[in-house]
């Protein structure tokens, strides 16, 4: 019998099985996948083992496959449908993660290669897993939106990255000239590839589709795939990245469900045979050796992604409570950075330890995001509790004003307007790199000079083309945060329109708010991916220097601005006092809140809510049932008794009768309405929650 029908009935035997074992214990199948790769490895005793080196052929299979799904996945449509949403959160994160995981990595004492294939694969998390656990725990509508929103992003990413990678481990390394001249004909070797593709391939597809028959569409569409891989393989780059290429192509033909129905059983087990294969190449001595780095890599993966995506997903609109949940939904690695890691491996430009420590940190964060996913309710209310007054009222008024922002109409003026900025944006933020490059690349030879022209002497040379670079740089930083901030005020204006000089502007404060908000998301937008794309020539203090630099400037104008929001919004309440108190002497039945919109603008939906009679809210505080934290919506003021209760502080206990008004996006108040008036004990929003201190504000 061959060899090779012995290796795969026994790989596939043995997944079988133990995916059955991890699938009754509620783990992923990948996880199964990776333990049956121990077991059927060289490196554990035991007497049903396969041939490594005839799997880990087999597996390419897999990578080709799921590469190819990922592009027929991939849509141009799709993209710009979710990046109102995740955008920028999903940019913020890749990029964040990708410079914590170089900077650990040089921290640990990684040459300069390694840290770059580590950033790369932390920063791509498994939609395997998450999908297993949004599963077993489904979140809410919009909590899903955003992570697979985010995942997308990631995914469009971890194409850039394979791309890139494959060019470093070509040959090139990191050399800036050899690496730009690699990645200048693999743009030119996909542009050729893909122009000559959608002349031929859709066409083909379409007419091989009518034919009705599945096997022979199978066929087609695989031999495409392994194709393309095997020309994306000849001109030196990576299978991976020609079989996406081909899914892209595919997709074109505009019939991806019937195609989709065809391939993935075969892509799932393929992507079996592949997860195997990175399980076998796995040496347990040497995760063990290294578990300790794989343990701080795995805490910066659930750590950095709760961070990066919380705070970019608040400051984008998000709200804290969808904002938290994504975070910790989205902290592990998976199919990903095996495929990253084994591009470094097979090239031999990574050691032996990345692959154990990748597989060990994918293994640990498995298992810790169903946890995250259950204690994220609890969090977020934790969270919400401990932010700064001005930051707990931004999060849950900018949710309305980022969703009325979607929704408004851009003029063709607006349109060309920001347009304008985006070019100065962009031309600041490509003479910054160009600068920065020089110096990384020739600043030591021009330090050389100067020093020999003026007799100077050590560090100071350096120093001075430093300086140099600062002194060019800053005023092209001012133009661009002036450029951001014009953009910022032209998005806002279609939420908050602006009054004629002298007049009265009620909108002031929130269109401040949202302009520097506006600004600041701009702005980092552009900086993170210079700053990471530096991090490897100018080292991480270098890049951590221009990223503090831009950080404490927008720090400064997001704090006053959040402190002018939470003075408005004060002065709103007291006015939504007197007219709620108005109207509860003059008519209790038919209160209501018909033009704070007009009057007080930034408020969002504002709504008036009695409790009910047998509400469960009824006695509870609003520190207890932490309404904000569980729904978004802020309460602004409550009335009883013909006595009015502005920004009411967290310890007031609220009775039957007791109007309350709220204020936020429309659906955090629809959510805090229902929350306030169901008849029985709200479990899942306000039990689950930690109860904060008796004297926490809630408003």
């Amino acid at each position: 019998m061959s060899h090779l029908v012995v290796d795969l009935a026994v790989v596939l035997g043995v997944a079988a099985l133990i995916s059955v074992v991890f699938q009754k214990l509620g783990q992923s199948t990948v996880l199964g996948y990776l333990f049956a790769g121990l077991v059927v490895g060289p490196y554990i005793p035991v007497p049903v083992f396969a041939d490594a080196g005839r799997i880990a052929a087999l597996s390419e299979f897999g990578v080709v496959l799921v590469m190819f799904a990922v592009g027929l996945e991939f849509s141009i449509r799709r993209l710009l449908r979710v990046l109102p949403v995740a955008g920028f959160t999903g940019l913020v994160q890749v990029c964040a993660m990708m410079g914590l995981g170089f900077g650990l990595a040089r921290a640990l004492g990684f040459t300069t290669i390694e840290g770059v294939f580590l950033g790369a694969c932390v920063a791509i998390s498994s939609t395997m897993v998450v999908a297993k656990v949004f599963d077993e725990h489904p979140p809410e509508a919009r909590v899903r939106e955003l992570v697979f929103g985010v995942l997308v992003v990631q995914d469009m990413a971890a194409i850039v990255l394979v791309a890139g990678l494959t060019a470093v481990a070509a040959g090139s390394g990191l050399s800036s000239d050899m690496l730009a001249s690699t990645l200048a004909n693999l743009l030119g070797l996909l542009v050729a590839l893909t122009v000559t593709g959608l002349l031929v391939v859709p066409r083909a597809i379409r007419f091989i589709a009518d034919l009705g028959k599945p096997e022979t569409l199978l066929v087609a569409v695989v031999a495409l795939c392994f194709g393309l891989a095997a020309l994306a393989e000849s001109f030196g780059y990576s299978v991976a990245l020609g079989a996406f290429l081909a899914g892209t192509l595919v997709a074109e033909a505009g019939r991806t469900h019937q195609i989709e129905h065809v391939v993935h059983p075969v892509r799932d087990l393929f992507a079996a045979v592949f997860f195997v294969s990175i399980g076998m190449s796995v040496d347990p001595m040497l995760a063990i050796e290294h578990a300790g780095v794989a343990l701080i890599v795995a805490v910066l993966v659930v750590a950095g992604q709760f961070l990066t995506v919380s705070a970019a997903g608040i400051l984008s609109g998000n709200g804290v409570r969808r904002s938290i949940t994504a975070g910790l939904s989205l902290g592990q690695i998976g199919e990903f950075a095996f495929i990253i890691a084994a591009i470094g491996a097979s090239a031999e430009i990574v050691g032996p330890f990345l692959q154990p420590v990748v597989v060990t940190v994918a293994v640990l964060t498995a298992f810790t995001t169903p946890l995250m996913a259950r204690v994220a309710e609890r969090v977020a209310g934790t969270v919400d509790r401990a932010l700064p007054k001005p930051l707990q009222t931004f999060a849950s008024l900018c949710e309305s004003w980022f969703e009325a922002a979607r929704r408004a109409p851009a003029g063709a003026k607006n349109r060309s307007h920001l347009r304008n900025a985006g070019i100065v944006i962009t031309v600041d933020a490509a003479v910054i790199a160009v600068i920065w490059v020089v110096i990384a690349r020739w600043g030591r030879q021009l330090a050389d000079m100067l020093g020999t022209s003026l007799g100077l002497q050590g560090a100071l040379p350096m120093l001075l083309i430093t300086g140099v670079g600062v002194l060019l740089t800053l005023p092209l930083v001012v133009a661009a945060l002036r450029s951001a901030r014009r953009a910022g005020q032209l998005l806002a204006e279609r939420v908050f329109p602006a009054r004629s000089p002298g007049a009265l502007d009620p909108g002031a404060a929130p269109r401040r708010a949202f302009v520097v908000a506006l600004q600041s998301m701009v702005m980092i937008a552009v900086a993170a991916p210079i700053v990471l794309a530096l991090a490897p020539f100018t080292g991480v203090p270098g890049a951590l220097a221009g990223l503090a630099m831009v950080t404490v400037v927008l720090g400064v104008l997001f704090w006053r601005s959040a402190t002018n929001l939470q003075g408005h919004v004060r002065a709103g309440a007291t006015a939504i006092v007197d007219l709620l108190g108005r109207q509860m002497a003059d008519d209790p039945a038919s209160a209501s809140l018909p033009s704070v919109d007009q009057l007080l603008p930034g408020f969002g939906a504002t709504t008036m809510v009695v409790v009910p009679a047998g509400a469960a809210a009824a006695g509870q505080t609003l520190a207890g049932l932490n309404v904000r934290a569980a729904t978004g919506a802020t309460i602004i003021a409550i009335s009883r008794d013909g006595q009015t209760i502005s920004v009411p502080s967290g310890h007031e206990p609220l009775v039957v009768g007791d109007v309350i008004a709220l204020a936020g996006a429309e659906h955090a108040v629809e959510a805090a309405t229902a929350l306030l008036t169901r008849a029985t004990h709200p479990v899942a929003d306000a039990a689950t929650l930690e109860q904060p201190e008796p004297d926490d504000p809630e408003a």
